[in-house]
């Protein structure tokens, strides 16, 4: 009986250290013991690996050492030691579309179709482009803003105080944010900025089409308004 129990908790023991052994590499990523011959090869001395797991981009997996962390590709071949940085997206999916649709803070102009504009509190090219703004007014284009205050503390609390007070587009032109801070407001825009963080869309303006493509730079008004031009009486994507 006695020897039935240990036996019994030595294989416990086994299987517990073979799922922690299993659990830390993942699916797709290179086998612990093949990084360490690479860090290895590279740098000339053993290092430990604690881990190695997908970190979501295609591709490529976190290397976990005692001594700092790195990427490393599917494939063992190349060695990342650093910051991955999120690029913007240039295609945005239905998902994201209906998000924007629930942060846009004002409108301006008149129209069936529209652009969502990403614009910043404290970007002065963003409102000193209403020339360019009725570029759009006369091709029947609506524009549809979001603010995004990634500048700094203080465009963010006007930000905040924009949506509190239920600004228009007056008062982002004449950089009018006066009011109080709100729990509404603080929510909607600390929300709005994690989730445009995500996609890398940090940089103002930003301009997205119904189509879900996306456009950068106050520069790039002519190019927005040819998209509608050459698709003109084709159906937004639903």
């Amino acid at each position: 009986m006695v020897k039935f129990f240990i036996m019994k908790l030595i294989l416990k023991v086994i299987l517990f250290f073979t799922a922690v052994t299993v659990s830390a590499y993942g699916k797709g990523c290179p086998k612990i013991g093949d990084v360490e011959k690479q860090l290895l090869l590279t740098f000339r001395k053993p290092i430990k690996v604690k881990a190695v797991y997908p970190i979501g981009i295609d591709g490529f997996c976190r290397v976990i050492t005692q001594e700092g962390n790195f990427f490393i590709d599917e494939k063992a071949r190349y060695l990342i030691q650093g910051l991955i940085f999120k690029l913007p997206d240039r295609k945005i999916d239905k998902e994201f579309m209906n998000f924007l649709e629930k942060s846009v803070s004002f409108e301006a102009g008149e129209g069936k179709r529209y652009v969502y504009v990403i614009v910043d509190p404290e970007c002065e090219a963003c409102r000193k482009s209403s020339k360019k703004m009725k570029l759009f007014f006369e091709n029947g284009i609506k524009l549809k803003f979001i603010l995004a205050p990634f500048s700094s503390k203080e465009a963010e609390e006007k930000a905040i105080k924009f949506i509190c007070s239920h600004g228009n587009i007056k008062n982002f032109m004449e950089g009018n944010y006066r009011g109080k801070v709100c729990t509404s407001g603080k929510l909607k825009v600390w929300s709005t900025m994690d989730k445009l963080k995500a996609r890398g869309l940090t940089s103002t303006p930003v301009f997205i089409t119904e189509n879900g493509n996306v456009y950068f730079g106050e520069n790039s008004v002519k190019e927005v308004i040819k998209e509608y031009e050459k698709k003109e009486g084709a159906k937004p994507q639903n």
